[in-house]
């Protein structure tokens, strides 16, 4: 079957940059003469809508051009079309965050990329499940959660800076969250938690290394504890987190696990792949591994 392209790209990622690319993107794509469609998202999860779309159509290359939200929203839509086995997955990181890129060598600039990926290798990635919906990177709940709600508000930053700022408004928020956290249905633990950060890939947050030994393709979850932090704490372990060392702080453990179930009295607030979810229940939460789900095009 030759191949064919299918491209969806949000315009808005990047505080608009994206959008300003796209004529480089088609030019790009006719250079290397693709049999190729282009998307633009107009809405929220419109990108899922797209994914499975071009699978019906028959595209056995799917693209998303922006950050993790539409990478998500791309892997999704694969999953969700029973088509996932004959379809192949990519991302030209284009959003603020570009988390899920930097687990691989993604280059920045369009044309590179695109390079990249068509003469790319073709691994089989794990995705994991909450509800009835699908993540591609990272789920976090707690205080990295309100992180992500602060940098969905902050337009003029991007990457790295935009999250540093976002910590330090959720700091006028800054509590423990009380919860009861069971572990592959067997395991628990009870206490207050700052964070929990369920990782199927090592970075969240435009770089923070929560989970540094998290794998795409290990069919596990791995989750970062960070239990009962002070406020005056959180200057030292955050810095750490940044490049993966915290694992030596006393607050801070890790587990591997396939499903993690979660149990809390009030509402807690939640983020997924820096999308911040309408849930059904933000009292009780099941997040599980969905194993080697997808079919993902990596630079050699």
């Amino acid at each position: 079957m030759p191949d064919k392209w299918y491209f969806i790209v949000n315009s808005t990622a990047g505080n608009g940059k994206t959008g300003k690319k796209i004529n480089s993107l088609i030019g790009h794509l006719n250079k290397h003469k693709l049999d190729y469609q282009i998307e633009l998202t107009r809405y929220p999860r419109h990108a899922v809508e797209l994914a499975q779309i071009a699978c019906l159509e028959g595209y056995n290359n799917i693209i998303a051009v922006g950050g993790d939200g539409t990478a998500s929203e791309v892997a999704s839509g694969i999953a969700q079309s029973n088509l996932a086995a004959q379809v192949n997955f990519s991302i030209i990181p284009e959003g603020g965050g570009n988390d899920f890129c930097r687990n691989f060598h993604f280059s920045h600039g369009i044309d590179k990329c695109l390079n990249q990926i068509i003469e790319g290798k073709i691994i089989k990635i794990d995705l994991a499940t909450f509800e009835d919906q699908f993540f591609l990177n990272s789920f976090g709940i707690g205080f990295d959660a309100q992180v992500a709600e602060a940098a969905n508000k902050i337009k003029f930053l991007n990457g790295l800076l935009r999250y540093m700022a976002a910590i330090v408004v959720a700091m006028f928020r800054f509590r423990n969250f009380p919860m009861k956290i069971i572990i592959d249905e067997k395991d628990e633990l009870s206490g207050k938690f700052l964070l929990v950060a369920i990782g199927n890939g090592k970075y969240a947050g435009g770089g923070f290394k929560l989970n540094p030994e998290a794998l795409v393709d290990d069919n596990y979850l791995d989750v970062m504890l960070a239990r009962d932090v002070s406020l005056l704490r959180i200057f030292r372990v955050l810095p750490k987190a940044l490049e993966g060392k915290h694992e030596s702080e006393p607050e801070v453990s890790f587990i591997r696990c396939r499903k993690l179930e979660i149990f809390a009295e009030n509402e807690l607030p939640v983020y997924f792949d820096g999308e911040i979810p309408h849930l059904k229940n933000n009292k009780h939460l099941i997040i599980s591994i969905a194993p080697l789900k997808l079919n993902f095009i990596i630079p050699r």
